[in-house]
């Protein structure tokens, strides 16, 4: 099986060949309690054995959800960041 492909939060930025998001919508970036539980509760729903891409959308507070998910659940994660002069997104191993 393939790594799952995600962005980070919908609707941020336009993504190409991706599987979908972590999260459609975030109502308050300093709720962190609420985002690190809708955090979980969709990537409990996901396959990830085979590991993470995380194409990351600017919400940190949402990308730190997801690597302390990953961390917690020993899910493989890499995650991809925009790079404005070569219009392509640069892989970060985490774990």
């Amino acid at each position: 099986m393939n790594r799952l492909k995600l962005g980070g939060v919908a609707g941020r930025h336009d993504i190409p060949n991706i599987n979908g998001y972590v999260l459609d919508k975030v109502d308050d970036p300093a709720d962190i309690g609420k985002i690190n539980s809708d955090v979980k509760e969709s990537l409990d729903k996901l396959n990830l054995s085979s590991g993470l891409d995380l194409y990351v959308t600017g919400l940190t507070s949402v990308t730190i959800a997801v690597i302390k998910y990953c961390f917690d659940n020993d899910v493989a994660l890499t995650c991809y960041h925009f790079d404005m002069v070569s219009k392509t997104y640069l892989p970060q191993i985490v774990r």
